[in-house]
């Protein structure tokens, strides 16, 4: 895969995102650099601290549902800090007043920003492909006390569906005893 593409079109992003677990170099910064942020740092912090408890009981509730309600996989491994997930994170396009609001909240509060300012077609869904400005050279998270939920919840391990983990990431998704429930055999 080419690491120099400058601009993610409809056509590739699914070759980027799928191959990006392989990738050894990170990918180009957009040609204007990556933007900054207008609100300030100040009033980002302190939000992000106000919301902590909740993104912390979501995600504390998330871990209890799981022990109820067994998913298929279970994530083994550990992250090599390699932070191919950082430079390609997909955002699911809503329209209207919520999807500026998810945008506001992505770019402003979360620290993303725009790999490509149009959204693209992945999976049939119409995406945003942003890339994480917290991620240091060395591959670890400059506000991981602060992630956000979607950072929390990396590598995805649904209750249904297929695993969305990155191919070299560190990560791999073991089938569970569900799994083999679901599939008929003992």
């Amino acid at each position: 895969m080419e690491t120099k593409l400058k601009l993610i079109r409809d056509d590739n992003v699914n070759l980027i995102l799928e191959n990006v677990g392989s990738e050894t170099k990170p990918p180009l910064e957009p040609e204007q650099g990556i933007p900054k942020q207008w609100l300030p740092k100040f009033f980002r912090k302190m939000v992000q601290v106000i919301c902590l408890p909740l993104v912390l009981l979501d995600f504390y509730a998330q871990k209890v549902a799981r022990l109820i309600v067994r998913p298929p996989f279970k994530r083994v491994g550990q992250c090599k800090r390699r932070g191919n997930c950082c430079h390609y994170v997909v955002m699911k396009k809503s329209k209207g007043l919520m999807g500026v609001l998810e945008k506001f909240w992505a770019t402003q509060i979360n620290g993303f920003y725009f790999r490509n300012e149009k959204p693209v077609t992945y999976q049939e869904k119409q995406v945003y492909v942003m890339g994480c400005r917290y991620l240091q050279k060395d591959g670890s998270c400059g506000n991981y006390k602060l992630r956000p939920m979607i950072c929390r919840q990396w590598p995805v391990i649904a209750h249904f569906g297929w695993p969305n983990i990155l191919k070299g990431c560190g990560y791999e998704a073991k089938k569970t005893k569900v799994y083999y429930k679901m599939q008929g055999k003992s």
